[in-house]
């Protein structure tokens, strides 16, 4: 990506901005314009038991039972916006997921131990 068309890729997350340098293909402003209007619809559920990043919607939780409800919840926002998933595209009820350089579990999202090197 030439250096002046940098600034024009940058998407929101809940904390903060983040930026390309590489052009993600395939990609025409979707993934901004959902990451921000994700951010909107699923706000009430970030960092609590929700990750939305780019086109991906991650719900953790410490139980079935939890997973049930909050299930129910993200699902009810996002029909209240008039969002609807696809099914084929969804997975439930798996116990951890390697997402990104992050697993994310029953106990929230964490680094992936074998990403993180300390240097001595």
């Amino acid at each position: 990506m030439v250096d002046k068309d940098v600034p024009k890729a940058v998407f929101r997350t809940q904390h903060c901005h983040y930026k390309y340098w590489v052009i993600p293909f395939g990609l025409c402003n979707t993934s901004l314009t959902f990451q921000a209007t994700m951010n909107v619809v699923l706000n009430p559920f970030l960092r609590k038991f929700v990750v939305v990043f780019f086109d991906d919607i991650l719900i953790y939780n410490e139980s079935l039972a939890y997973h049930l409800h909050h299930l129910e919840c993200v699902f009810n926002s996002l029909s209240q916006a008039q969002y609807y998933l696809k099914l084929s595209k969804c997975l439930f009820g798996q116990r951890q997921l390697d997402y990104l350089g992050h697993v994310v579990s029953d106990e929230g999202v964490q680094p992936n131990p074998s990403k993180v090197q300390a240097n001595r």
